[in-house]
């Protein structure tokens, strides 16, 4: 009972109990009743629910149609309108709502669920500080001045006045922040959809309420004509039908407050991948204010380019796509499919899999014997049994009575008891029925405890529906058991020698339909063993593969701020049937079928249904809200039924948007999007990890770590790997602007239009992306090589292909393998086998839990400098893969060697005389099969087509054979070996070694060598004398060797060379062209703006020309002075400003996310809804601070998004000093470190930078000091030119005021009055400034006790608080820089006098006569308050040692 209800049975009761005493004679008195409650003061929260409660009610008026009378129980406080009615209208007006009752009561029964409230268009508009909104009224306010006085035009009060103009003539246009059409008095959460009863516009601006005429569209009079539906009822009509119970698709039957029940982790990853938005002005300098408001609507209402390539798609129109009637939920698969052979065998083509409840799932094509098409179909493999191994003991445990402790005993267990340790195990463990036979069987993977030799295993055999045991179970007479938790999948591939997609012959199969999944034709398997792979012989077997659906799904989506949820706005499904994935035609040029549906934030522009229902290249059909969108997706994948779904970003974002929202909403059949039937929701995972609900379906993600492994990219945005790989310029769309692309309210729907075909495109940029790379060709061929599953080759699952390999080969061998550990007992597994922080790791002994990494590969000390003579790159092929080949490194040749102190040493290689083992032969097999395809490659009759395959097959051989031995060194892998990885490494460095040595021996000089090359210079200036010396220095190495094998790599005609692995070269193509090849260079950073690299290219260039030293100078000198001169002018585009940097872990993870500039972004971004996480590339800009002062350093909070730089271009200016200091600077010093005329001050000079701050001590094997000028004859502004500024906060105007010396009488506000503010010209009181001078003394003192260092080599910049054992030494591996202070005691010194300086007048008089006069006054008037603020300096600066000379220490070795 609310307040006002119990308030007012309060009062009758009172009046019951006045009037009775009355009647019994007592007396009456007259009382004025004060109405001071007459209603209900309730917070938002509680208002939507009583407007629930009120739409629960059956007493309500039904909604007869958009033309009727709708009610959605919110209070309608105001009717601007209702005074202009006549007498005659509020009658009809009557009249009519008591139609609509008497025929709501008639059609009581079939009333459907009332709409929900949905959120206004505000709801999704990012919110707007109370600052931003001051500066818009202000620019409005100072608009309005200019606008010459109307009289207001005498209104009608007709209920339908006369048509007018849109807007008024004095050129307004709609309020952009607010949506006019509804009025000003509701709250925007509880408004309905459209307040007037006509529906949304079909043309014109839309409406507006009565009292907002000025900046507002006019109302237009309602239009009736034949023919001509309501926006409404066509919306409605768009329904989707479905054979569930719940067939309506509108938001009737959800609660909005049940969006807010998603769990906290789950809400940190619903945020949008950042995406910065390319619009840039030709014309206009790209550093100023690249998109002032008004700027960047004009250009976002031009035609863009892009829509040239939209224009040019081949699209097909499919009508069996068509939202019609779907399959009801539980209704079998057809049944009028023959697939059948007329032996009764069925032949399908697998491609994915389901483990569930002990049975497998295998989804594949199959072709229909009557009509020749390919259809889905799911098999489903039954009666699927674990094997187990049990290791019998060497000697009989038993336990100790006393402690209870076991012991080993001298009895040999007998196989019957064995046997029967198990059978008691098995029954404590609830396993009903089991098989037992002994097998001989071997191990070769390093266990202490299992033997290495063959040896007899009790082998297990029981159901997977059974209970599994733990694999740590033993017994008395057993000490292990192997394959526990051994998958069905990867038993049964292992067993039926299946190896990846391929075609399946399936015996005795029983098509049943039972209906598990959505495929079109179900079948089912009884015997494992009835299914099997055909054999390679077999002349009847299927070579082909069937060609594929496709499906590329590019979703939009907009952050609610209201609710705090993202929702899904338009999503777009491009579709190609019967492809061939092996095919040469590209995207583009095949036909494919396009479906897009969008859904209005409140409602469409005008036009904008029959504008979409006209577009030629795809389908775009308007839903009503968000669960019709989804409900239309659904049934368009399953009509389509896709094999594969392109995407990107769609793993680890857009699928997890899509699913929070399909529970939210109770889309129908939401298990469409793969391909298994599924009727309750299962727990959505964290983001990234809900590849399950895909199940049946191929993921081809573009920004899947698998994908990653095979694109080339910086950052792996889809606008960089159009620009690189596709060569087309793709346009982005800042997520904050998403809102101002569905705004009802203006005039035409052309910026929606242009939103969606964005969209249409991407869809088909995903997909010509995945072609150009052959992305799924070349997966499949690796997952072919492997023998495990597509999916997780697609998905990233590189150790994952190494194990299976490993685990068919062993397998056919009669090896047990060891068991796979998942998640936190994979981590426990290997705790003791982390890797020490050092890498060298040489010389110190490993502790319990923790062991020394093993040495890598070895890379020579560089010959620095610029050589001009041929260098010759030798280079071993593939070099570890043919040691294991060339010394038979094996698990099962190789044994695990320990020293006296238990720890592993580096094992001996085995002699000759052992047999080749499992890895030498594996890889020499996958080399030989390369040989023999690229040997195919070189038929000149080959068909384009074939090259292609047999160019992904010889690719993909080289992918495997080159990562066998990378399942060696990695510690999480199944096969992890660390005596063998240690073992190839060593003989790697040997060999190299070796290569040096006899290179010397040749007379040649090796320059520099890096694991597997070795850069010979070869002293010559002839190309062919060079090429004779390389033939006879190949010849001399692999004369030492049978497999090794070194080659000439290529020939460097100029070699910069600068670091290890960091080098810039000239290299000879083809004895007349050439080319630039550069590694490791800061310009191959991305952590280094373009700018920066556009610059240092040039320079390399300079460097690299051959021409004389003088003039390479000359050039840079004057390069660097033009591009300073451009960067502070404005003239660089912002892109060329933008620093990427890659997140190591979640933005929230770090624990220094103060200092690191990319986190602190990553984190903003998190905040406006937009996803960062683990793995993704952040772009930001330096800006300048908000005093305009320029960053030292990397300060981490200047760092600024490019999205917030265009939006906020008047306030965030690019800090241009940093970028000249920091981001250009430091690689061009160190490019031209070892030339001859420059120095890093003459650079910096040439920049505008001060070149004092850069001078450097002169470089020699002696180092030399530095002098410079004496302290005592500085000026204070190069002994201050480092210090920060005394900040002081005016209590009266509430600004920062940078605190002049006293001696700079403009700017000083020090007056003989006081001190005075100089913006406000208030008085700043004495003791506001002691306490704000105290405070930022205090906090320069904390910021050097935090002693954080910093190291000197340029190429690290390690910056840590950790210190050493060896003082100075930098403790990053592999540095050999020294550690320095960030911030010294000096410029701690130098802080604390600049501060004494500001009130020192004395001092200043001494100096300056001029000024004698002006300051004697102020030293006599305002004595007392420089005192006191001096004082306030002087306590500290008395307690820093460097004001005070210890004497006896400095004369100590003075006797007297």
């Amino acid at each position: 009972m609310s307040e006002r209800a119990r308030r007012e049975k309060q009062a009758k009761l009172s009046k019951l109990a006045e009037l009775k005493r009355a009647r019994e004679g007592g007396g009456r008195s007259y009382k004025v009743e004060e109405d001071d409650r007459l209603y209900d003061e309730v917070t938002e929260d509680q208002y939507k629910s009583v407007v629930r409660g009120r739409l629960a009610q059956d007493d309500f008026v039904v909604d007869d149609g958009v033309g009727g009378y709708m009610d959605t129980g919110v209070d309608d406080f105001e009717e601007p309108e209702a005074d202009e009615e006549s007498d005659d209208d509020r009658s009809k007006s009557k009249a009519k709502k008591s139609k609509a009752a008497a025929k709501g009561k008639t059609k009581a029964k079939a009333k459907p669920p009332p709409p929900a409230v949905t959120p206004s268009i505000a709801a999704y508009r990012p919110a707007v500080s109370a600052e931003q909104e001051t500066d818009f009224m202000a620019s409005l306010l100072g608009d309005m001045d200019n606008i010459s006085a109307k009289p207001a035009p005498v209104k009608s009060r007709k209920r339908k006045p006369e048509p007018e103009p849109a807007y008024d003539d004095g050129g307004s246009s709609p309020n952009p922040f607010s949506s006019s059409y509804r009025s000003k008095a509701k709250p925007a959460g509880y408004a309905d959809a459209d307040n007037s009863s006509d529906g949304p516009y079909d043309d014109g601006v839309g409406a507006s309420s009565g009292d907002d005429y000025f900046l507002s569209p006019k109302k237009k009079p309602r239009t009736e004509a034949p023919g001509i539906t309501p926006a409404i009822e066509r919306m409605g009509k768009l329904g989707v039908e479905s054979g569930g119970e719940d067939a309506d698709s509108s938001f009737d039957d959800i609660d909005m407050d049940a969006f807010m029940e998603i769990d906290e982790d789950e809400l940190e990853d619903l945020k949008p991948k950042p995406k910065a938005k390319i619009e840039v002005d030709a014309e206009a300098k790209p550093l100023k204010p690249l998109n002032t408001n008004a700027g960047a609507k004009k250009k976002l209402d031009d035609t863009p380019s892009w829509l040239s390539i939209y224009d040019s798609l081949k699209v097909t129109t499919d009508d069996s796509l068509g939202s019609g009637p779907t399959t009801p939920a539980r209704t079998a698969a057809p049944t009028n499919v023959s697939v059948l052979e007329e032996d009764g065998s069925l032949r399908f083509y697998w491609l994915d899999y389901l483990e569930h409840d002990g049975k497998l799932y295998f989804i594949g094509k199959t072709q229909d014997k009557k009509t020749k098409t390919w259809v889905s179909i799911s098999v489903t493999v039954e009666n699927l049994q674990r094997n187990l191994f049990v290791l019998p003991r060497e000697r009989r445990m038993e336990e100790d009575e006393d402690t209870g402790e076991m012991y080993e005993t001298d009895q040999v267990p007998e196989l019957p008891e064995i046997y029967s340790d198990f059978d008691r195990l098995r029954r404590k463990a609830g396993i009903k029925s089991f098989k037992g036979k002994f097998v001989k069987r071997k191990y070769a993977f390093g266990e202490k405890d299992v033997p290495r030799e063959e040896k007899q295993w009790l082998k297990v055999v029981y159901g997977f529906n059974e209970p599994q045991l733990p694999n740590t179970a033993s017994s008395p007479n057993f000490a292990r058991i192997f394959g526990t938790n051994t998958s069905a999948f990867e038993l049964l591939v292992l067993k039926r020698k299946i190896m990846g997609p391929c075609w399946l012959q399936v015996k005795h199969p029983e098509i049943d339909n039972k209906g598990v999944s959505w495929c079109k034709v179900e079948a089912t398997v009884s015997d494992p063993k009835d299914i099997n792979p055909f054999p390679e012989m077999d002349s009847d077997a299927p070579r082909e593969m069937p060609p594929l659906t496709v499906v590329s799904l590019s979703m939009r989506t907009i952050v609610n701020h209201r609710e705090n949820i993202r929702e899904i706005v338009c999503a777009t499904a491009r579709m190609w049937t019967n492809l061939d994935i092996d095919g040469t035609t590209p995207p583009e040029a095949l036909p494919c079928t396009v479906r897009t549906f969008v859904r209005p934030l409140d409602r469409f522009p005008p036009n904008f249904e029959a504008r979409a229902g006209h577009n030629g290249k795809g389908v775009i059909s308007a839903m009503k809200n968000e669960r019709m969108l989804l409900n239309n997706l659904l049934v368009t994948l399953h009509k389509a039924d896709p094999d594969v779904i392109v995407g990107h970003e769609f793993l680890g974002d857009s699928l997890d948007v899509l699913l929070h929202r399909m529970r939210e909403l109770k889309a129908d059949h939401w298990s469409r999007i793969g391909r298994f039937r599924r009727s309750k929701w299962p727990n959505i995972g964290r983001q990234g990890t809900n590849m399950r609900f895909l199940s049946g379906r191929l993921l081809c993600d573009l920004a899947s770590d698998g994908a990653k492994g095979m694109i080339t990219s910086t950052t792996w945005s889809l606008t960089e790997m159009c620009k690189t790989h596709l060569k087309s310029e793709r346009q982005e769309i800042d997520p904050d602007d998403t809102a101002s692309y569905f705004d009802g309210s203006v005039s035409t729907p052309d910026r929606l239009l242009t939103f969606v075909r964005h969209c249409e495109l991407d869809a088909h940029y995903q997909m010509a992306l995945a072609a150009k790379v052959q992305l799924l060709p070349l997966t499949r061929q690796l997952t072919n090589l492997a023998g495990n599953s597509w999916n997780k080759t697609l998905n990233g699952g590189r150790a994952e292909r190494n194990e299976y390999i490993l685990l068919h080969e062993f397998h056919r061998l009669k090896y047990l393998c060891p068991d796979k550990l998942y998640g936190k007992k994979a981590a426990t597994a290997v705790k003791a086998e982390k890797e020490d922080e050092d890498a060298e790791g040489a010389g110190t002994k490993a502790t319990k839990g923790k062991r020394d990494k093993y040495k890598g590969g070895l890379v020579f000390e560089p010959k620095r400098g610029l050589w001009d003579k041929y260098i010759l790159v030798m280079d071993f092929n593939s070099l570890y893969p043919s040691i294991i080949q060339e010394y038979n490194i094996d698990f099962t040749t190789v044994e695990a060697v320990e020293d006296e102190d238990g720890e592993e040493k580096i094992p001996e290689p085995p002699s000759s005389e052992v047999a080749l083992g499992v890895l030498p032969r594996l890889i020499a097999t996958l080399v030989n099969r390369r040989r023999q395809v690229k040997s195919l490659m070189k038929d000149k009759k080959a068909t384009v087509g074939q090259l292609l395959q047999w160019d992904i097959k010889q690719m993909a051989l080289k992918l495997t054979a080159n990562s066998m031995y990378g399942c060696l060194g990695f510690e999480y892998s199944r096969f992890y070996a660390r005596p063998l990885a240690a073992l190839t490494t060593f003989k790697g460095r040997e060999i190299l070694t070796h290569t040096r040595e006899l290179a010397e021996s040749m007379q040649l000089d090796v320059v520099y060598g890096d694991t597997d090359s070795v850069f010979v210079n070869s002293n010559v200036t002839d190309l062919a004398e060079a090429l004779k010396i390389s033939a006879e220095f190949k010849k001399a190495v692999n004369d030492r060797y049978k497999l090794l094998e070194i080659d000439l790599d290529g020939i460097f005609q100029r070699l910069l060379l600068l670091q290890k692995k960091k080098y810039a070269a000239v290299k000879v193509e083809d004895g007349t062209r050439t080319s630039t090849e550069v590694k490791g260079l800061d310009m191959k950073r991305r952590e280094y703006c373009a700018l920066s690299k556009t610059v240092s290219q040039f320079v390399l260039e300079q460097i690299l020309s051959g021409e004389a030293t003088e003039n390479v100078v000359e050039n840079i000198h004057e390069y660097l002075s033009t591009v300073s001169e451009n960067v502070r002018a404005g003239k660089i585009k912002l892109e060329e400003f933008i620093v990427f940097k890659r997140l190591g872990k979640n933005p929230e993870d770090y624990p220094d996310a103060k200092s690191q500039p990319h986190v602190q972004v990553a984190l903003r971004m998190k905040a406006r809804g937009i996803t960062a996480r683990a793995g993704d590339v952040i772009p930001y800009v330096f800006c300048l601070g908000e005093g305009g002062e320029s960053s030292k350093t990397a300060q981490a909070d200047k760092a600024k998004h490019p999205d917030e730089v265009r939006r906020e271009s008047d306030k965030l200016k690019i800090d241009y000093e940093h970028y000249l200091s920091q981001q250009i600077l430091p690689p061009i010093e160190r490019l031209c470190e070892p030339i001859e005329g420059t120095d890093k001050s003459r650079l910096a000079e040439c920049l505008g930078l001060d070149p004092n701050r850069y001078r450097t001590s002169a470089g020699g094997d002696a180092e030399e000091r530095y002098f410079g000028t004496l302290d005592s004859l500085m000026s204070d502004a190069e002994r201050f030119q480092d210090t920060d500024p005394f900040v002081v906060r005016c209590r009266s105007c509430k600004n920062d005021v940078t605190f002049a010396p006293i001696s700079d009488r403009e700017k000083s506000p020090i007056t003989s009055a006081g001190a005075i503010c100089t913006q406000c010209r208030a008085q700043l009181g004495p003791a506001s400034l002691q306490t704000q001078l105290e405070v930022q003394i205090r906090a320069h003192i904390a910021r050097y006790y935090e002693s954080w260092t910093v190291c000197d080599d340029p190429t690290c910049g390690n910056r840590t608080r950790m210190m050493g054992v060896y003082g100075r030494r930098c403790l990053r591996t592999g540095c050999r820089g020294a550690v320095s202070f960030e911030y010294t005691d000096t410029q701690l010194y130098n802080q604390l006098r600049y501060y004494s300086s500001l009130f020192d007048c004395e001092r200043v008089k001494r100096s300056t006569k001029a000024l004698s006069d002006d300051l004697d006054a102020i030293s006599t008037s305002q004595k007392h308050f420089l005192e006191a603020m001096q004082g306030t300096v002087e306590k500290y600066m008395d307690q820093c040692g460097r004001r005070w000379i210890q004497m006896s220490t400095l004369f100590s070795f003075m006797k007297l």
